[in-house]
């Protein structure tokens, strides 16, 4: 039996433009997505997510935290030093 829902145009432009990029029709997205949201385990998706925590924190223990933080401070600094320029240049 088929049933029809009503969602709003904005929402249906996302979902027009995420169906186009992985090429399915705006109706088999949507029931895919509607699928995976409701049978989705809220508990299932917590394990999963404290697991890849897990693995992402005893990947980042081979390297010294300082380290760390000055890569991303000297990346933070050079993209604000790409958009000053950018700013001048206009």
């Amino acid at each position: 039996m088929l049933r029809t829902i009503s969602i709003s145009e904005p929402i249906f432009n996302l979902l027009n433009q995420e169906a186009k990029r992985t090429r399915l029709s705006p109706n088999d997205l949507a029931e895919r997505l509607l699928a995976e949201r409701l049978s989705a385990d809220p508990a299932g998706w917590r394990q999963q997510f404290d697991r890849l925590l897990t693995r992402v924190h005893t990947r980042l223990s081979a390297f010294d935290p300082a380290e760390i933080e000055a890569d991303i401070t000297a990346a933070s600094e050079e993209v604000k030093a790409e958009r000053r320029a950018s700013r001048r240049a206009r």
